[in-house]
């Protein structure tokens, strides 16, 4: 039963993941829609538009959040492998696993709990960009999101991994 329960949930994080991987995808060529349109308005036109320039960035700062979570849920991050020749599998699936996923909790928790704290007082403030006006609440409210979708990844790839070494116990003692 709490097999099937964690099985439903990690295929439910999985597909929230992939959605959000897709939508970054899709801001990317919005990013670069965009990106054309204020070229071609500065060069040719003569008329720079302010709200090119912000658009990128916010959809950069989109990318960047939204996809972390499905990057790490595929293991296709960046990481040193300099001690993977020294040190036995068992040790690097515990560095990778359990201790990798503990150290990127303690800087996310954090990261999370006060960029929400920022996103919230934009909202109640009415903050807005400095030069076109834009609302920053939408945009600052991506990063606890994105963030916390990572925190929800870190611990289930640790609850995957005690539980992989938990099947291999069974197996070696039957």
């Amino acid at each position: 039963m709490v097999g099937r329960i964690f099985q439903f949930l990690g295929s439910l994080l999985d597909r929230i993941t992939r959605l959000s991987w897709l939508f970054t995808g899709a801001l990317i060529v919005l990013m670069a829609f965009v990106t054309v349109y204020g070229v071609v308005m500065r060069y040719i036109f003569k008329n720079p538009d302010p709200y090119a320039y912000e658009i990128s960035y916010i959809c950069m700062l989109a990318c960047v959040v939204f996809s972390i979570a499905h990057t790490q849920r595929l293991g296709r991050h960046l990481r040193i492998d300099i001690l993977d020749r020294y040190l036995s599998e068992t040790v690097r699936g515990i560095i990778l696993n359990i201790v990798g996923p503990i150290v990127g909790l303690i800087f996310c928790i954090p990261l999370v709990w006060k960029t929400w704290e920022q996103a919230w007082f934009a909202l109640q403030s009415g903050q807005t960009t400095g030069t076109t006006g834009i609302p920053t609440f939408p945009m600052m409210v991506a990063i606890p999101v994105g963030v916390g979708l990572l925190c929800l990844v870190l611990i289930a790839q640790i609850v995957r991994h005690l539980a992989s070494l938990r099947t291999k116990d069974v197996t070696v003692k039957k």
